[in-house]
């Protein structure tokens, strides 16, 4: 069923200026693509996931979460460097400032072993609503055979970052990313994403902005691993040449 809304100006500037700050989430950076991925997703993976795009090399899906009124969405591409420097970015926590959209702070919690940690994520606002902020386990899986890295993340919590009122702290559900490379320098890269910004925020606007998640975090991504600084990870390097095991 298609709803239908009809609004006073007051209420819809109301509406719009929500919607505006919602945007903190992000809209779609442009960005050069390169091929689309060439690891087609197989049934299991698409199973329930409802197609959205393919532009740019970004392909994207949504799919409904039972029991709860926010949409997970997920996004594929093939970036052009080694797997194990977009293994670099992933886990080089203090510069995902650089990266992720709108990302004020980003930190280690702790570092429970060089595949498993705890992190906090400070998401900056427009000023009409409070910033967010999600403190998250993040699990690290190694693949040799599958040349794949998986990295599972979820909310937790953690004694040295309580939730204090002072933002409203959100909820990750269940998101990861698959990174599985496709030739030396080129690598798979699936993200997929379901979170709860928690507040007054109206639901239907949250997932309407977050639908862009997928293409941004994709492209802050490729941005990342072509500046000069960023190298390989070595160990991750490593154990895919087999001189490394965790």
């Amino acid at each position: 069923m298609i709803r239908t809304f009809s609004l006073a100006p007051s209420r819809l500037f109301s509406t719009l200026a929500l919607a505006a700050s919602c945007l903190a989430w992000g809209l779609p950076a442009a960005a050069q693509a390169p091929v689309l991925p060439s690891t087609p997703l197989s049934v299991a993976e698409t199973q329930g996931w409802e197609f959205l795009a393919d532009n740019d090399g970004i392909v994207t899906w949504r799919k409904e979460v039972e029991g709860s009124d926010v949409i997970a969405f997920r996004g594929e591409a093939i970036i052009e460097a080694p797997i194990a420097k977009i293994c670099q970015v992933m886990a080089d926590t203090k510069r995902k400032t650089e990266w992720v959209h709108k990302a004020a702070e980003a930190k280690d919690l702790q570092i429970i072993s060089d595949l498993e940690r705890i992190e906090y994520n400070h998401t900056a606002t427009p000023i009409v609503i409070k910033d967010r902020d999600f403190v998250f386990h993040a699990k690290t899986t190694l693949d040799r055979a599958k040349k794949q890295v998986l990295i599972q993340i979820k909310s937790t919590e953690h004694p040295s970052m309580p939730d204090t009122g002072k933002y409203v702290r959100g909820q990750l559900m269940n998101s990861r990313y698959i990174i599985t490379e496709v030739s030396p320098n080129q690598t798979r890269v699936l993200a997929e994403f379901h979170a709860d910004p928690k507040g007054s925020v109206a639901k239907w606007i949250v997932n309407l902005v977050q639908k862009a998640w997928p293409r941004n975090t994709l492209n802050g991504i490729r941005k990342q691993v072509v500046k000069n600084d960023v190298i390989e990870h070595p160990k991750i390097k490593a154990y895919f040449e087999g001189s490394w095991n965790p």
